[in-house]
């Protein structure tokens, strides 16, 4: 049984990434965060206004924010709402697929292609490699709770044009840290947020000053993950009920 869910997963992963590549608007997605990082990442470091370590918090919090909402949540929310749209996902499950595996697989394609946009925007802005690394390794843990508020967002979109929708908050909420560098006041409201925490941890270890003491931010942290995961796993069984009563509704 184990072995199975595996090799569902693995296979449905496989699936997605190589979607990923070859779907114009995913691969465009993903460029577009890579690329824009870069810019922001560049030009806001050579701005006068910022004060001794902000420019590289801001090239650090930016690489960190914007692929998941234009890599990651791409994958969750609009594939899967396409593909739910033709059927698909019914397709699947009378494969013996399970609706727990297509969720994982997404959540898992989301993380991957998420770190492989960080991966080139950190290429791009010219990252130390020891310092991309512990950049990406703080990512691939501190992007979960919007990845998977996104898996949520998609498990419940039904065509693409709810998924549109469900994509304006995903999105605001992922770069909202880097709004914090405008002025103390947004700093206040946004660090808080489900991507906040961990921006602050990498503004603190580029040397500005700390918000909260790192211990409050990862825990903060952990219980986003641990809130975000439990409403992924609550929408997961709605999602299977629902596709058990569309697979019903064509016997």
């Amino acid at each position: 049984m184990a072995n199975g869910a595996f090799g569902n997963i693995r296979a449905l992963v496989a699936r997605d990434l190589l979607d990923a590549v070859r779907n114009p608007t995913t691969l465009m997605s993903c460029g577009a965060g890579a690329l824009f990082t870069a810019f922001i990442g560049s030009v806001v470091a050579t701005s006068s206004r910022l004060m001794p370590g902000e420019a590289d918090a801001f090239a650090q919090v930016a690489v960190l924010c914007i692929a998941p909402a234009f890599a990651g949540c791409v994958i969750e929310l609009y594939v899967m709402a396409e593909e739910r749209e033709r059927g698909a996902y019914v397709t699947l499950v009378e494969a013996g697929v399970t609706a727990g595996e297509i969720a994982v697989s997404k959540w898992l394609s989301a993380v991957l292609v998420t770190l492989a946009t960080q991966a080139v925007s950190c290429l791009l802005l010219g990252l130390a490699p020891a310092r991309a690394a512990l950049l990406l390794g703080l990512s691939a843990v501190g992007v979960q709770p919007l990845l998977f508020a996104g898996l949520v967002a998609g498990l419940s979109a039904r065509e693409q044009m709810s998924s549109s929708l469900l994509a304006v908050p995903l999105t605001v909420v992922a770069l909202a840290p880097i709004l914090a560098f405008m002025s103390g006041t947004v700093r206040a409201i946004t660090w808080f947020w489900p991507l906040g925490p961990v921006a602050e941890i990498l503004c603190t270890a580029s040397g500005m000053d700390a918000i909260a003491p790192v211990s409050v931010l990862a825990g903060l942290a952990v219980v986003w993950t641990a809130a975000m995961s439990a409403l992924a796993a609550r929408s997961c069984r709605r999602f299977a009920r629902d596709l058990a009563a569309e697979r019903n509704r064509l016997v």
